[in-house]
């Protein structure tokens, strides 16, 4: 008798001691997730895409002196089979019933059978801080299935040079030795090898003949985010150098514009030059900037040797195209 009442004291022990086995939902797989399934016995099932369509998202300026620009773009779903749905907008403001914002990212969510929330498968977004790339995030699901649509950089607002040398004015590329020119319809002259582009020309104005060209413009309140200067250059020499020179024979230049610097003299530093001589066609290049917001930049043509006239021994043109600052991805 004993030994039975051990038993049974030792077997309500044991189960005590075994967890209880509770089926996992999709939800409680991963709590993090953007979205899910339902596992909604009453809701649609059957594969879903988290598709959409927007107005137009990519959005360019050509101030030199940047002001925060507002601007809107509208998104539509075209998912189908779904039962319900978010939207994730990095940068974009709404004030729907059903958004949260936190950190500058707005998130809508919402049913397609609650009337409160079905019409915000379109959503007019406002973006408020201009100069920037955003990403944009679109999610569906249902009983069964569920599809996340991720769009990097998918909205951006960035600089796009016009490209307008313009040497009485301080909305244009600077050129105080007259060695550059633009294409303009106004410009006196034209060079076809450097169709839309601005044009360093082997010879300057008479009274800088054998010295530097340089071009010059001047950026204002462009943030502290990390940016990058980006732009297309080639080459087209008229008289190929034999031997290598020494003289650099175009660089870009920096120069931060700081509080009360017109009582000093900020030297620029060199981001970037190229000497070579096999530049013939078109070449990009991507050159981070410093997280200043005010700043000038320089391209400086340099000139080769001189013979005993004082003539360039090797002279050749520059052509510079597509000058564009851009947000730099900070993945």
């Amino acid at each position: 008798m004993r030994l039975g009442i051990s038993l049974f004291i030792v077997c309500i022990l044991c189960t005590s001691c075994v967890p209880e086995l509770v089926p996992q939902t999709a939800n409680d797989r991963d709590e993090n997730a953007l979205i899910l399934p339902t596992e909604d016995p009453n809701g649609r099932s059957g594969e879903v895409a988290a598709t959409f369509l927007s107005s137009q998202s990519k959005f360019s300026f050509s101030e030199s002196n940047m002001s925060s620009e507002t601007f809107w773009v509208y998104y539509q779903t075209t998912a189908q089979n779904f039962d319900v749905f978010k939207w994730v907008f990095e940068g974009g403001y709404t004030n729907v019933g059903s958004s949260t914002t936190a950190s500058g990212t707005t998130t809508i969510e919402g049913l397609l059978d609650d009337p409160t929330t079905a019409s915000q498968v379109a959503v007019l977004i406002e973006y408020r801080d201009g100069f920037g790339r955003y990403d944009v995030s679109h999610a569906v699901a249902n009983s069964t299935d569920f599809d996340v649509n991720v769009k990097r950089d998918f909205v951006s607002y960035e600089y796009v040079d016009d490209l307008q040398v313009q040497p009485s004015s301080t909305d244009g590329w600077q050129n105080p030795q007259q060695g550059w020119l633009s294409t303009a319809t106004t410009a006196t002259q034209t060079f076809a090898a450097c169709d839309g582009a601005l044009i360093g020309f082997n010879k300057a104005y008479e009274v800088y003949e054998g010295e530097p060209a340089q071009l010059i413009k001047q950026f204002s309140n462009f943030g502290a985010s990390p940016k990058n200067l980006v732009f297309e250059y080639k080459m087209d020499f008229l008289v190929l150098p034999g031997t290598n020179v020494e003289n650099k024979k175009i660089a870009l230049g920096y120069t931060p514009i700081v509080s009360g610097s017109a009582s000093f003299t900020i030297e620029p530093s060199e981001l970037w030059s190229d000497s070579s001589y096999s530049v013939t066609e078109f070449r990009q290049v991507i050159i981070p900037l410093p997280l200043i917001p005010n700043f000038r930049i320089t391209f400086t043509k340099y000139p080769t040797p001189l013979n005993s006239q004082g003539v360039e021994r090797y002279p050749f043109n520059v052509c510079i195209r597509n000058v564009k600052i851009i947000p730099a991805n900070e993945d």
